[in-house]
């Protein structure tokens, strides 16, 4: 029977008078879900864990290149109206209507960027995903700057490393890249934000006064936020080259922000919570007390671990993060948290490019089970590399103690088993970093609906599995902080609340687990080393081959960065009488046009590089006789390992750097900072540009301008 149809016979024998569905009304709190793949409109009623109602839509995630993952902006706009719509419209079936929504929340995917002109409203660019990974080579250059190109360097003040997965180096990009989000830099038009601040702008008036806006959670995926003050760090705002006036004002993840005001269905609701989607789940899972972790199991994992108010910098590759602020004036409450690269694709991959399989939901547990273990074989899923704890970019995915004997099932458990060792080792570095074991892990996600991975979780971590009654629990934890900024769902009786779940207990003993996740270990270890990651010239600083000038040139920037902007044809002339480069190293000029051209991003003295470690293909015996310290994972050597940011020398490396200013017909020029050294005080007037300068200290590029000027030959 049709929904119409139903509502049509409820009417004709309730009347006006619509059943609640325990006969007492209460407020409703509504809750946007954008996620990477779908959007979600989900509406509770308050103090309750059970959806009410909800309707979700697929989004469209373009790849124009390998590696680089796309959505449009307007689409999530126009689905999210779509979706509150149909939500809103089933809520008669139940007797309320869209009056009874007192406020609304937004959660959403972390780390997606989104640029903007603010006079407009239009995008400027589409969104480019969490998961994108076109910042390689902005991140080789962010590193450049960085003592010892330590991708680490800046985790005591932000939690995160220097990485392509987060949103100051999406940013970075779309300047060095994009044309109109250049000249929308340099017209002070041009906003930044994640997907929440974009939705909350157009929600509360867009171009008519619509609020740019974050909260705390969505900030600190940022790698700009100081942890300690919650705000913009000025000095990493400088060093990735954002101005302040392009990103969103920081606010708690619980508070009255503003009201929708876009002309839609959900005009004059209050919108008075914003999480990110992680941190959201950890908030719905009920895991609001230090020690508690909660794990999502989808394509990927990811799993955040609560520390409290203690703000816990991970010496085992962890990141640490925000995981919520429930209101203006409550403490930020921290969290640890480890993600897995490959979780769900590891079956996807199984279908797809195996083709052991053709229906993941269905086959996956159906197959793996009907063998009592995977007979010694192991599968290390690393097929982009590692992530936490290891973040190793030349791993990649390998099978191992393959018999005469192992058939798909085998292979098809290992995989499953696989997405448990991943967990553990994050779990394993958690309790390092905390010294808090955890005693139960919540699980939600798509994959927990398979009962033999739940099972093969509590058996191979030795702790018990509580999986949550709905797969998604993001949208109810945003319904959590919306409501209590409101006062209709209190946090403290939320605490107490006790959410439906399903409970795994482990089966296996202590020596069986942890001999099992020996060998996993050991499989680890053989995946590592197997791809050699590229660099580009500002990372290596390796000599040129003998090659003419010209056909060299394009190779001065890695293929997906920006070329060189001078024009090689233009200054061809002056450089008609300079050796070509050899292989001792680079010439004088080459190093004055790395130094001196006009860049997408600017340029930085290479370092020596770090010598080639020891990889699988040398020999077993290396790799065997590994141990935690060669994988940061041991206690022994945290007080060694701990960095301090020295913020003297980078502000010193920034101010040092050359400045690109674009002029009205965006054409870059190269301003170089003012160096006491170049100039003689006081020239009198008259004094020629010849003796006002130390003309030897300068590049052939600019000697060549000089003398045009004071028409003299330098010699």
């Amino acid at each position: 029977m049709s929904f119409k149809r139903i509502l049509r016979r409820q009417k004709r024998i309730y009347g006006d008078e619509m059943p609640v569905r325990d006969g007492t009304k209460r407020s409703l709190i509504g809750a946007i879900d954008d996620g990477t793949k779908t959007v979600r409109f989900v509406i509770y009623e308050a103090e309750r864990s059970e959806e009410l109602v909800s309707h979700q839509l697929d989004k469209t995630e373009s790849q124009p290149q390998e590696g680089w993952y796309e959505q449009d902006p307007l689409e999530i706009l126009h689905n999210i109206k779509l979706c509150a719509e149909n939500a809103i419209e089933q809520l008669a079936e139940f007797g309320y209507s869209k009056d009874d929504i007192v406020a609304l929340g937004i959660t959403n995917q972390r780390e997606t960027t989104i640029a903007w002109d603010k006079f407009t409203g239009e995008p400027l660019h589409p969104a480019i995903s969490w998961n994108d990974i076109r910042t390689d080579s902005t991140v080789d250059a962010i590193l450049a700057k960085v003592p010892d190109r330590n991708k680490n360097y800046l985790k005591n003040i932000s939690g995160l490393p220097i990485s392509p997965y987060f949103s100051a180096l999406k940013m970075r990009w779309l300047k060095d890249n994009i044309k109109s989000v250049r000249r929308a830099s340099r017209d002070k038009r041009l906003l930044f934000g994640t997907v929440d601040s974009w939705i909350v702008w157009n929600l509360t008036g867009g171009v008519h006064g619509g609020l740019h806006i974050t909260d705390v959670t969505n900030a600190s995926r940022t790698l700009l936020m100081n942890l300690e003050t919650l705000n913009w760090d000025p000095m990493l705002c400088r060093l990735f080259g954002i101005h302040r006036e392009s990103l969103p004002q920081i606010r708690s993840s619980a508070e009255v922000y503003g009201i929708v005001k876009d002309g839609s269905i959900l005009d004059g609701i209050r919108i008075s919570g914003i999480l990110g989607n992680q941190q959201s789940a950890l908030v719905g899972q009920n895991c609001l007390a230090a020690g508690q972790a909660k794990n999502t199991y989808r394509t990927g994992c990811f799993l955040l671990y609560n520390t409290g108010a203690r703000r816990v910098a991970s010496a085992h590759g962890l990141l640490t993060t925000v995981a919520y602020k429930l209101g203006p004036t409550a403490p930020a409450i921290y969290a640890l948290e480890g993600s897995i690269a490959v979780a769900g694709g590891a079956m996807k991959f199984l279908r797809d490019n195996l083709k052991l399989i053709k229906d993941v939901s269905q086959d996956t547990e159906h197959i793996a089970g009907q063998v009592f273990s995977t007979g010694d074989v192991y599968f290390v899923p690393a097929l982009n590399g590692l992530y936490a704890p290891y973040w190793r970019k030349d791993a990649r995915g390998i099978i191992c103690g393959l018999t005469a004997f192992t058939t798909k099932n085998h292979i098809i458990r290992a995989a499953l088993e696989a997405v448990c060792f991943q967990t553990r080792d994050i779990l394993e570095a958690m309790n390092k970093d905390c010294g808090m074991p955890l005693s139960k892990l919540h699980v939600d996600g798509r994959m927990t609906s398979n009962d033999l991975l739940m099972q093969l979780q509590a058996d191979l971590t030795g702790i018990p599995v509580l999986r949550a009654q709905s797969w998604d629990m993001s949208a109810l934890g945003v319904g959590v902080a919306a409501g209590h900024a409101v006062g209709v769902w209190a946090v403290e009786r939320w605490r107490h609340h006790a959410t439906p779940t399903h409970t795994f207990l482990p089966t296996t003993t202590d020596d069986d687990r942890d001999a099992r996740y020996t060998k996993w270990k050991m499989a680890v270890q053989r995946s590592l080393g197997w791809a050699s990651t590229k660099k580009s010239i500002t990372m290596t600083g390796q000599a040129k081959r003998k090659s003419s000038m010209f056909q060299s040139s394009d190779t001065l920037t890695p293929p997906d960065s920006r070329k060189t902007s001078w024009d090689i044809d233009n200054i061809k002339p002056d450089i008609d009488n300079i050796k070509p480069a050899t292989d001792e190293g680079v010439d004088n000029y080459i190093e004055e046009l790395i130094q001196y051209s006009a860049r997408k991003f600017s340029i930085f003295v290479p370092l020596k590089g770090p010598k080639d470690e020891h990889t699988i293909l040398d020999d077993a015996e290396y790799y065997m006789s590994k141990k935690e310290c060669d994988y940061d994972m041991c206690q022994c050597c945290q007080g060694k390992k701990k960095i301090q940011t020295d913020w003297k020398t980078i502000e010193e490396i920034i101010e040092n750097d050359p400045e690109i200013i674009f002029d009205s017909d965006d054409n870059p020029i190269v301003v170089e900072p003012v160096k006491e050294h170049l100039y003689e005080p006081a020239p009198l007037v008259g004094t020629s540009l010849k003796k006002r300068m130390q003309l030897e200290k300068l590049p052939v590029i600019f000697k060549n301008i000089c003398n045009k000027f004071t028409n003299t030959s330098l010699t």
